[in-house]
């Protein structure tokens, strides 16, 4: 692995399995992309497309050559993997029988680190596939993005670029699953029928999608979101109505932390918002609320900041603040190009806006986008994660931005947020 990111070796549009790079980075750089084509008025939409078993499927010949003529790895160094996948047996056990045994002829064996890497560099030229698009993988999740001029043109580019992607799939024994493969129209909000195909079955036009952990929209806003985390959460609320009468505070604290905060930072910084005021994230900040109650086994009614501040724990505005700004700070502070898949949202620090009290100088702005401080880029053209990245980083005080160490950046900033949330 550190060989292939010192060379740039993987796929910058494969964000799995690799060093810096993470889930939030994958869906930020595949929704930045539509923000751009939609801000530009073009008609766009996207493929999400499912693989059935698709570890199962790598063929070892197929593998082992690609080791050898694309990555250029030595005849030794091939052998020595081609021992490690040949001559495998498998059978299955129940209860009451066992089936014979048989010779594994595909599929890489699960359980090791070697697995998924194997994987990136077998679906490593996915890339060329698509001249015309841009195709986003998250190991086998696979995120197709067409854009052209017309909406005539659209459905010929998309089902083109859908067809190459198709036939790259099945000349390496990759199998689509076209009754779970569907498609969004992102722009125009009322666009022509559109139909694209997978061999001879048609695809499901959605107004959303799943990827990566949260539900895209076609209006690129996050209402289904809440509600699923909230589908998520609930059986745990329901479970603390019970427990808030057998246990003490700081183990119901504990729970919380285990069954409740994952659902709520998890892609946050995609999903969440610093702004009180926005109204589709209310249901789950009353939901927070609700579970914080709950712990400290209190009437509905009971007022939850004093609360928060007893348990140490963030609303949700701060909790986004948190998780946006430790994201950004390795940007920030680390060469940001440094075994990173493809990803356009940098930064780097500038000089203090002048004293004079405009309202830009007012903003703080400390830090700005380095694609806008290096090609003097318009500001309506930068990214839209940068923008709004941007915006919260500048809220904090100078004297943590400044802090260099991820760890103590975030304990300082997180004890920052908990006496902003208690005033």
């Amino acid at each position: 692995m550190r060989h292939l990111t010192k060379h740039n070796i993987i796929s910058p549009t494969q964000y799995a399995f690799r060093p810096n790079s993470n889930t939030t980075l994958a869906l930020q750089t595949v929704i930045d992309k539509l923000h751009k084509h939609i801000k530009q008025k073009f008609p766009t939409l996207a493929v999400c497309i499912d693989l059935s078993k698709a570890y199962d499927t790598v063929s070892h010949d197929k593998l082992l050559h690609k080791l050898r003529h694309d990555f250029n790895f030595t005849p030794q160094t091939v052998a020595f993997f081609a021992s490690y996948f040949r001559n495998r047996q498998q059978s299955t056990h129940t209860q009451h029988a066992q089936s014979t045994t048989q010779t594994i002829t595909h599929g890489i064996p699960q359980g090791s680190t070697l697995s998924t890497t194997f994987f990136l560099l077998y679906i490593n030229d996915i890339i060329k596939t698509v001249p015309h698009s841009k195709v986003y993988t998250y190991a086998d999740d696979t995120t197709l993005i067409i854009s052209a001029q017309t909406q005539q043109e659209l459905q010929t580019l998309a089902q083109s670029e859908l067809s190459n992607l198709i036939r790259y799939f099945h000349t390496n024994n990759l199998v689509p699953n076209p009754t779970k493969t569907n498609y969004s129209i992102f722009f125009p909000n009322k666009p022509e029928p559109i139909q694209l195909t997978i061999q001879d079955t048609i695809l499901e036009q959605n107004t959303h999608a799943p990827l990566l952990g949260i539900t895209v929209q076609n209006n690129l806003k996050y209402n289904q979101t809440i509600t699923n985390i909230i589908k998520k959460i609930w059986p745990f609320i329901h479970s603390l109505k019970f427990a808030n009468k057998l246990l003490p505070t700081h183990t119901l604290r504990d729970l919380y932390f285990t069954h409740a905060y994952p659902h709520f930072i998890g892609n946050i910084s995609i999903w969440g918002t610093s702004d009180i005021k926005k109204q589709y994230i209310q249901p789950l900040v009353r939901i927070q609320k609700k579970i914080i109650r709950l712990i400290k086994n209190l009437p509905p009614r009971t007022h939850t900041k004093p609360l928060m501040d007893q348990l140490k724990i963030l609303n949700l505005y701060n909790l986004y603040t948190l998780r946006v700004c430790a994201e950004m700070h390795p940007f920030i502070y680390q060469n940001p190009q440094l075994n990173r898949p493809e990803h356009n949202h940098t930064y780097i620090p500038v000089a203090q806006i002048h004293e004079y009290p405009t309202r830009y100088s007012q903003q703080g702005h400390h830090y700005i986008p380095a694609k806008l401080s290096r090609t003097k880029t318009p500001t309506h053209s930068i990214d839209h994660t940068t923008e709004i990245n941007t915006r919260v980083w500048n809220s904090i005080p100078e004297h943590i931005r400044d802090i260099q160490s991820l760890d103590t950046f975030k304990t300082e900033l997180k004890q920052h947020l908990l006496e902003l949330q208690n005033n």
